[in-house]
């Protein structure tokens, strides 16, 4: 079964952490991942989230993140995020499943923008 097989055959996710949850693990060094489109991304996006395309994630999620990055963290907390926690919340278990401490923002930006957290607009940078 793919993504949008997944996707469009389950319900929303089960689970997912509330803002100041994802506030707090940021704060301890968690890394925002954006599962949303290039276009999605570009629209508006939370600081410091890095673009990830979900099939990438799901083939290999700390290369995804990291690329070759020599100083990345070895023991990544991932928090993905979406529009409305949809997309984030049916990946996370299987980036589980790859052996990563994964969870993903309740309602996606959805919550961010409703808690008075800032999107900013433009592409990503570069890794």
């Amino acid at each position: 079964m793919g993504l949008r097989d997944l996707l469009m055959n389950h319900g929303m996710a089960e689970g997912g952490l509330d803002l100041p949850d994802v506030l707090n693990a940021l704060a301890k060094g968690a890394v925002l991942v954006d599962v949303r489109t290039a276009r999605e991304y570009e629209a508006g996006h939370a600081p410091g989230a890095r673009l990830v395309s979900p099939k990438e994630l799901l083939a290999d999620p700390f290369t995804a993140v990291y690329g070759d990055d020599p100083l990345a963290e070895p023991n990544p907390h991932f928090i993905l995020v979406c529009d409305t926690g949809f997309r984030s919340g049916h990946l996370v278990a299987p980036v589980r499943e790859k052996g990563y401490n994964c969870d993903f923002l309740a309602s996606g930006l959805h919550a961010w923008r409703a808690g008075g957290e800032i999107l900013i607009p433009g592409p990503p940078r570069g890794r």
